[in-house]
């Protein structure tokens, strides 16, 4: 039998590792060595119960952040991270790791465009650890400008923060949570804290939905389309401990996979962070919509997933 690989096989190992990978599960052999000796990983997810380590594991699988973070460049963080409850904010170790390996890559400034304030940072005994880099986050401009959205099928123009639009970065990092109305809050969810007051409340009732929720179809599609504005150059997801009921804002049921995720396709991301939490993310309506525009990939198994466990 001849042991040369042909494409054919090749995209069928591909298959094999990232059905298995959405599962789960484990893939060892031929199939496994073959899909990362000849590609690049496009989801890393690393399990493990320190946050921190973690965060930097699922970036290095990825390349490293100096892939990502050109020197001297303006680096601008999109946290969810306004809400108290457990499960319903992205949890500070995995931000302070952000941040130290965007300090280490060389990155000039680095920003958040919501203050995270003294009362995030006390959620984790390890921001005190870290006081330069608590230190370093400077908030960048919230004044907003008007866009248009010339592609967009329910918003056509939206009013977004102009350090979004100004800096050289975007690190998107969200928390696979619940939401009441999407189901699912992740990486382009995340989107909206980039937004004004009056665009957000467009997303809820600009169809003339007098409910929060009244309109779920609208607001996906709102959500879909501020996403056409820019495209994060990375997106690193908290997947530790999530609610899975009374989303966004908690108290809800919790659950911990303890998996810190990255990716740079956004949809994928979504994707693989609503299975994590028992919702089938290829049906959620924002995935759906993200990727009629062309904002990414909804089919996992065409994709090649590496999952850890430290």
């Amino acid at each position: 039998m001849s042991k040369s690989i042909t494409r054919r096989s090749f995209i069928k190992g591909s298959t094999v590792l990232g059905a298995s990978s959405i599962l789960g599960g484990s893939v060892v052999g031929w199939a496994q060595k073959l899909a990362f000796a000849e590609g690049k990983v496009e989801i890393a997810s690393v399990k493990g119960a320190d946050y921190f380590k973690s965060t930097i594991k699922a970036v290095e699988i990825l390349g490293g952040m100096g892939k990502f973070v050109p020197k001297q460049s303006k680096v601008g963080l999109l946290i969810n991270s306004p809400w108290e409850h457990p499960g319903s904010y992205v949890k500070p170790e995995i931000t302070l790791a952000v941040i130290q390996m965007c300090r280490d890559a060389g990155a000039k400034e680095i920003g958040v465009f919501k203050s995270l304030g003294d009362a995030y940072w006390r959620r984790s005994a390890l921001s005190a650890k870290f006081p330069d880099e608590v230190k370093s986050i400077r908030s960048l401009e919230r004044e907003y400008t008007e866009v248009s959205i010339p592609r967009g099928r329910a918003l056509k123009k939206a009013e977004i923060a102009k350090g979004l639009l100004d800096c050289d970065v975007l690190i998107n990092i969200p928390i696979a949570k619940d939401h009441a109305g999407t189901r699912f809050t992740g990486t382009m969810k995340n989107m909206m804290g980039a937004t004004s007051y009056s665009t957000n409340q467009f997303f809820h009732s600009g169809s003339g939905a007098r409910g929060y929720y009244e309109d779920v179809e609208f607001l996906s599609q709102c959500i879909a389309d501020v996403n056409l504005v820019r495209k994060p150059d990375l997106c690193i997801v908290d997947g530790t401990e999530v609610i899975t009921t009374n989303g966004p804002q908690g108290p809800g049921k919790m659950i911990k996979p303890q998996k810190v995720f990255a990716g740079v396709d956004r949809v994928a991301v979504d994707v693989y962070g609503a299975n994590l939490r028992g919702v089938k993310g290829e049906e959620v309506r924002t995935t759906q919509m993200a990727h009629t525009h062309g904002l990414g990939e909804i089919h996992l198994t065409r994709l090649r997933i590496q999952e850890v466990t430290l």
